[in-house]
């Protein structure tokens, strides 16, 4: 049995199974060539289409350095204590140092429960509660304070929201606060709310104490009278009015409200010369040919003198608090403008009561006019006012360059062009804001470029030559990056495209940018070089500074940056025929080196063209010898089995003859 051989399907005793292998081992050449040739093609495939990543990362860096919104126009700002005021920039902002004073951060109304028993109950009923002038309605069943506070909290979302405070083991307190800020969003309680805030503790009734000053009941005071029109009380120099309240206030707790325009005059023209008497010519008598002429009339006038122009006098310190006892304390200085201006002033610094306000001009350039006024306690709301409030609602009050802004937020984006502004808390002090540009934006921007050169540099020296070395000082490298790179070492040695590529881009590195007038024309002027290791001191030889790579020197280009940024950008990319387009510089000229290589139809786009046209035909041919070698080594396979079975034929015959003889032979 050990000698049984199926033809086709088991091994066979005559060897011919490696006959046919080594016969389609032959066969096989061809198509190996042509699998090994689609190996490469892929290969450069691949290579090319990672090369038009990197090269589209690069120009990109690249066109970032002088567009429309590169680095160089981003700005960021500096506050001289961040625990008061910082501020965020935009790029339309401008290089400055502003000085303010923020006098009274925004806050809300935030009001705290007096003790409540742990097990206090909050009746079912509508609750209604409003934020200025927004409201929410809480339809409560009835519950706990912690229950009341989640139910108000989650209907209230961005308006209000409640919480409750363990006190001591056995009381609680409930506390209620709303989510804007500003004077105008003041919280305010109705209905069910209403008597939750009286009962708990929150609000208090009070007589209210607020007095509005009638510009129209204006009283003379001092120097000439103002003029009232259209409601409006209108003061110009040596004129004055006085404005009294129904009866004295007192000023503790109590903040007075103006509202007004402070309105330029314009420039007093120069007084020409008044003409003089017309006196009729002298007679003249005549007689015949001859006339006499009558002497002229002697009349001498002096000559003119223009009279001094009224002395121009700039003083904004126009209001005044008037006291019961007739002493007048001065308020701050009004700020110039043609639009209403709003000035609040807390009064308990300005004596014990008020009367009334007194309005006095001796300002020629300006006119005042008093829109309307009022004193009132910034805690009381319709009748009620908190008896334990932690914050209470008002304006932040700042003081830009001497001008108060008044906002009902802390994020202030209307007084500086491009900045806004984050008012922290109040403070005495004086802050100085420092507009500028984002210089660690740039050095950024300009690190990234040099490290995506450098990996250009170095994918095309690995590309183009066949050096492991070239792999192994590049430290930057993850072993499976260092180990693709070696599987991709001198892949297109014989494509001179990558040559060319590296020496343009090597040029628009060392190029001069600029002419003599121009102080910064180099790259190596920032740090940037091929070998930037600081003058005098002590290198050897390396090997490495001679494949292309640039170097960076920190503190050169932060010199750079700081004392010359323009320059910095300019080199980069400039405007050389003040057309408003850029078209020269570092930057510039690296978009239009790799502009042909990475756009569609470019040069790399027509190189991965060919190669895939290449590859679909070396996979069509591969296709066809595979068919083709399928074929033969069935036909070969075929044939030696034939030639087996007839040589199991032949030796089944011989056998047969042999016994037949060895039988014969012993008869």
């Amino acid at each position: 049995m050990s000698d049984l051989s199926i033809p086709g399907v088991s091994s066979s005793k005559y060897g011919s199974d490696k006959i046919v292998e080594a016969l389609m081992k032959v066969e096989r050449l061809p198509r190996d060539r042509a699998a090994k040739e689609l190996k490469q093609y892929q290969d450069q495939r691949d290579v090319w289409s990672d090369m038009s990543r990197r090269l589209t990362s690069l120009r990109d860096e690249a066109r970032n350095l002088y567009s429309f919104k590169n680095p160089f126009s981003s700005r960021t700002t500096k506050s001289s204590d961040e625990e008061v005021l910082t501020a965020t920039a935009t790029r339309e902002a401008v290089e400055s140092t502003t000085k303010i004073q923020v006098k009274r951060a925004a806050a809300a109304d935030r009001f705290i429960s007096k003790n409540l028993d742990k097990d206090y109950k909050v009746p079912a009923g509508i609750y209604r509660f409003a934020v200025g002038d927004k409201s929410i309605e809480l339809n409560y069943a009835g519950g706990g304070l912690q229950d009341f506070a989640d139910s108000l909290s989650r209907k209230g979302r961005d308006l209000l929201k409640a919480s409750v405070v363990s006190v001591t083991s056995g009381t609680k307190a409930l506390v209620i606060e709303a989510l804007k800020t500003g004077g105008k969003n003041k919280l305010a309680f109705s209905e069910a709310a209403e008597k939750l805030g009286l009962d708990a503790g929150l609000i208090e009734k009070v007589t209210t104490r607020e007095q509005k000053l009638d510009p129209a009941q204006a009283k003379s005071w001092q120097g000439g009278q103002a003029s009232v029109e259209k409601g409006e009380l209108h003061v110009l120099a040596g004129q004055s009015a006085k404005i009294a309240l129904a009866g004295p206030a007192k000023t503790q707790g109590l903040v007075l409200e103006l509202k007004y325009r402070l309105v330029q005059l314009p420039e007093q023209a120069q007084e020409s010369a008044p003409p003089g008497p017309s006196l009729s010519p002298a007679n003249s008598a005549s007689y015949g040919d001859v006339t006499v002429q009558g002497a002229p009339t002697d009349t001498a006038l002096s000559a003119w003198t223009a009279p001094e122009p009224p002395p121009r006098v700039e003083n904004r310190n126009m209001a005044y608090v008037v006291q019961a006892n007739g002493q007048t304390t001065a308020l701050p200085e009004l700020q110039d403008g043609s639009d209403i201006q709003t000035m609040t002033v807390e009064l308990s610094g300005y004596g014990g009561d008020m009367a009334a306000l007194g309005l006095r001009s001796g300002d020629t350039t300006r006119r005042l006019e008093l829109v309307s006024a009022r004193v009132y306690d910034p805690h009381e709301n319709a009748g009620y006012r908190p008896v334990h409030a932690i914050s209470t609602a008002q304006d932040a009050l700042v003081s830009v360059e001497g001008i108060e802004v008044q906002r009902d937020s802390n994020e202030i984006s209307d007084v500086i062009p491009g900045v806004t502004l984050s008012v922290k808390e109040a403070s005495e002090k004086t802050i100085s804001l420092k507009v500028e540009p984002d210089r660690k934006a740039v050095k950024d921007a300009l690190i990234s470029f040099v490290g995506n050169y450098n990996r250009i540099m170095a994918q095309i020296n690995i590309l183009t030559r066949d050096d492991e070395s070239l792999v192994d000082e590049i430290s930057y490298f993850s072993d499976d990056e260092k180990k693709s790179a070696k599987e991709h070492l001198g892949v297109l040695s014989n494509d001179s495209t990558l040559g060319f590529l590296k020496t343009s881009l090597q040029q628009s590195m060392m190029n001069s940018y600029g002419d003599a007038a121009v102080p910064i024309r180099l790259l190596a002027q920032l740090g940037i070089s091929t070998d930037s290791a600081k003058s005098g001191a002590s290198q050897g030889y390396s090997i490495s500074k001679m494949r292309g790579y640039l170097e960076i020197d920190e503190e050169m280009l932060d010199k750079a940056l700081s004392d010359n940024f323009a320059g910095v950008r300019d080199l980069f990319g400039r405007d050389s025929d003040g057309d408003l387009v850029v078209d020269s510089g570092a930057a510039y000229r690296v978009d239009a080196i790799l502009k042909p290589f990475v756009t569609t139809g470019g040069i790399i786009s027509l190189k991965t063209d060919t190669l895939d046209r290449q590859i679909k035909a070396d996979k069509e041919k591969i296709t066809s010898l595979d068919s083709a070698l399928a074929q033969k080594e069935a036909e070969l396979k075929e044939k030696y089995a034939s030639m087996e079975s007839t040589m199991d034929a032949l030796e089944s015959s011989s056998s047969s003859i042999n016994s037949f003889s060895k039988q014969n032979s012993g008869q």
